[in-house]
């Protein structure tokens, strides 16, 4: 069976001037929406990129803060007559010094280990309860404790204004306790060192070890590696050997603190805290600014 081809010859044509200047215009168009859309699609990447940034210095500020509220008022002494000084008049004592942006805020905490005395077992040695009790702090220096026995801190003179401080011996360093009800840990000899006298005192069940608590204060100032721009602070001073750390945190716009219940400041009676941060992203926007955002976090006593 034959198959039939038909062949069909066409004549070809050049684009007219006309057809051109038509194409040209058209991609022109295309172009400018082309522009327009990644223009617009830039905006509101650098917007989106400012304000989750700021966002997140938020919850950065929060997450910070809240570590160290958590312990404001925890193996903190206190003493009616320091007048100011440490220790503060009560354990829950709080200060807040207004100003413009930025106020400050100042407490006491014991930052690191505590425990307690369980028994004293038979080869003289005091079985512990440690929560991270160490001989050292994060930093390599001496740890430095309160003792607090029948429920009341330890004083070697009763005309003290601060209870005494001892050093420990214990191994190992730094146990956990978070999933343990019986001694993790040992203080040999079952005695510890009291610095303010120079002499061991022995350990009984029942006592508490508290590391020496620390002023803590958060501010706001200038940050000379950001361009003087303005960013929370934390500072720490420890009350055994008076050493400080300063360190920023995160750029902020604001801060203020309000205490509650109203008037707790003055009774020493405050439960709560409100921070009012107004937060700063380190990226540009679309309009070569930065966002600031303001959020309010609670602490709990």
């Amino acid at each position: 069976m034959r198959g039939i081809f038909v062949y069909a010859k066409g004549n070809s044509k050049a684009f007219t001037i006309t057809e051109m200047l038509v194409a040209i215009a058209m991609s022109v168009v295309l172009m400018l929406a082309l522009f327009e859309l990644y223009e617009s699609t830039q905006k509101i990447f650098f917007n989106t990129n400012s304000i989750s940034g700021a966002e997140e210095n938020a919850y950065n500020a929060y997450v910070v803060m809240g570590k160290f509220f958590d312990k404001w008022g925890v193996g903190v002494p206190s003493n009616t007559l320091s007048q100011g000084n440490y220790p503060p008049p009560a354990p829950n004592y709080i200060s807040i010094s207004s100003g413009s942006p930025c106020d400050s805020i100042s407490f006491y905490g014991s930052l690191y280990g505590f425990g307690m005395v369980q028994n004293i077992d038979s080869n003289s040695n005091a079985d512990v309860i440690s929560c991270r009790l160490s001989d050292t702090n994060p930093s390599g220096s001496t740890a430095y404790y309160y003792l607090v026995r029948n429920g009341s801190f330890y004083y070697s003179n009763s005309s003290n204004t601060t209870p005494d401080i001892f050093t420990i011996n214990i191994s190992p360093n730094n146990a956990p306790c978070i999933s343990t009800t019986t001694s993790n840990a040992t203080i040999s000899g079952a005695v510890i060192y009291d610095v303010t006298t120079g002499q061991n005192l022995s350990l009984s069940p029942g006592d508490i070890l508290y590391s020496v608590p620390y002023q803590i204060t958060f501010f706001c100032q200038p940050n000379q590696s950001d361009n003087n721009n303005n960013w929370l602070y934390l500072q720490t001073i420890n009350e055994a050997t008076s050493n400080t750390n300063t360190q920023p945190i995160v750029p902020v716009q604001s801060l203020s603190f309000n205490a509650y219940p109203q008037g707790c400041i003055s009774t020493n009676s405050c439960n709560m805290i409100e921070a009012i941060i107004g937060a700063n992203s380190q990226a540009k926007n679309a309009s070569g600014t930065t966002a600031s955002i303001t959020f309010s976090f609670d602490f709990y006593k």
